[in-house]
């Protein structure tokens, strides 16, 4: 994946404690989470870290969560030489802002489409990186734009996510990354009728199920539940 670095320019605020955009902060890529992965998030980007362009979102499989987002966060800031560090950087969520291709705002009538989502990454030190989990498209927004979705195709929506942080007092709102996020309905649930799955069947568990990685899922006449994942019996 190419590696996106987007800031922008610094604005300095005279009164502390006010919102203070500037280069402090970027997202270097967003991460992919996965199985492959153990669903663990590595604050690290590199050659050998696995990125993501885009993100796919099954409606059909949104219940109280909607599409997780996991950004990594830069300190871009310098050590200051001293034994006390002043250019650590406390991490305190991102500002999102949901919009169309063309970058006009989503109307909803479910929720805002610009707020801000608290995620706890913790203290971030100079050039240091942190993975950040954020619900960058929220499930009732996924919901209310469900019937938009084309027959057998997708709805795209951009997700414009900025890190947000403490310095000194002061806020700081990092350079925003665009995320594609396509909508699909049922594009992601693999239902293979009634169980047991096929003979050799892997059943992988995804890390969020209702997004990215497909689920394969059975139907059990025993409790009339579908089983997905690793939850669901593989004939032997």
């Amino acid at each position: 994946m190419k590696v996106a670095l987007l800031l922008v320019a610094a604005s300095t605020l005279g009164a502390g404690g006010c919102a203070n955009n500037d280069i402090s902060l970027s997202i270097l890529q967003m991460q992919a989470v996965s199985p492959a992965t153990m669903c663990v998030a590595m604050a690290m980007a590199s050659a050998g870290t696995v990125g993501r362009d885009r993100g796919t979102l099954d409606v059909s499989a949104v219940t109280t969560t909607g599409y997780i987002a996991v950004p990594i966060i830069r300190n871009n800031l310098g050590p200051n030489g001293t034994s006390v560090e002043f250019n650590s950087i406390q991490l305190t969520g991102a500002d999102v802002k949901l919009k169309n291709p063309e970058g006009a705002p989503l109307a909803l009538s479910s929720g805002p489409s610009s707020f801000f989502y608290a995620a706890a990454a913790g203290r971030l030190d100079p050039a240091g990186l942190a993975a950040m989990f954020v619900e960058a498209l929220p499930a009732p927004a996924a919901k209310e734009l469900a019937p938009m979705i084309p027959a057998g195709g997708i709805l795209t929506i951009i997700s414009e996510i900025r890190p947000v942080g403490q310095h000194q007092g002061d806020q700081v709102v990092g350079g925003a990354i665009e995320f594609p996020i396509d909508l699909c309905s049922g594009c992601l649930v693999q239902d293979r009728g009634a169980c047991p799955l096929p003979k050799g069947t892997v059943a992988v568990t995804p890390c969020f199920p209702q997004q990215d990685d497909p689920t394969v899922c059975c139907d059990d006449a025993t409790s009339g539940q579908t089983l997905c994942g690793g939850v669901a019996p593989v004939a032997m």
